[in-house]
């Protein structure tokens, strides 16, 4: 007879189904970690897309607005008892000026009734400006009589989301400018606009009482027309 310590059921030919769990366990955990991986790698380009999309709109809609409010006063007599800029509840803003004929322009911080949208309008006034009425007397909410220029556009990632970028036309004050910053420095009317950036708006999805990392972006508008 063979000895015992020979004899082939002492020694295991092939795997057991220990060792194969163990493999399979190994495999999914793997596998797992990957998926994991793969959904942060893009919820961050998906992240990052929509910051870059949110400071983009906010930038390329302040430069057409700077462009616009160039126009404030132009044509137009000096004449302290006439406003030809008008700031109203830190949301939307009236001018005037005269090219050949009496134009007025606004701009508009809007949101919808459900809060979920924000957005930047310029309005063109088609009929009915002159120099001397109230600016805030002509027909802006005529649809006929008003030409709507959206500059940009926001929304909630989520219904219950505060993820919309704080948006406020802060003042119109006197101050030492000149558009653009380009030439010598003389008192101007100076119209400042602060816009939140993208990491203040993700901070504040996190925590809608966070300040945010950095400060919000801050435009100023020198008048040199009036």
């Amino acid at each position: 007879m063979r000895p015992l310590h020979k004899q082939s059921f002492f020694f295991q030919k092939g795997v057991s189904l220990i060792s194969l769990m163990v493999g399979l366990l190994l495999a999914m955990i793997s596998i797992l970690a990957g998926m994991v991986l793969y959904k942060n790698i893009v919820q961050s380009s998906v992240q990052a897309r929509s910051d870059a999309l949110q400071d983009g709109q906010i930038a390329s809609a302040m430069l057409t607005l700077q462009l616009e409010l160039q126009s404030a006063g132009y044509g137009i007599a000096k004449d302290p008892s006439k406003t030809h800029v008008q700031l109203v509840d830190g949301k939307t803003l009236y001018w005037r000026f005269n090219d050949g004929s009496s134009k007025c322009r606004s701009f508009r911080i809007e949101d919808n009734e459900a809060g979920t949208h924000r957005k930047l309008v310029l309005l063109k006034l088609k009929t009915g400006c002159d120099e001397t009425s109230a600016l805030t007397s002509f027909s802006w909410n005529e649809a006929d009589k008003v030409e709507v220029n959206p500059l940009a556009e926001f929304r909630k990632s989520e219904a219950t989301a505060v993820d919309l970028p704080v948006i406020t036309i802060d003042s119109i004050a006197p101050a030492p400018c000149f558009p653009y910053g380009m030439g010598a420095k003389e008192s101007h009317p100076q119209i400042t606009i602060t816009a939140d950036n993208a990491a203040i708006t993700a901070a504040k999805k996190v925590d809608a009482t966070a300040a945010g990392p950095n400060a919000p972006f801050r435009y100023d508008f020198c008048l040199s027309n009036l």
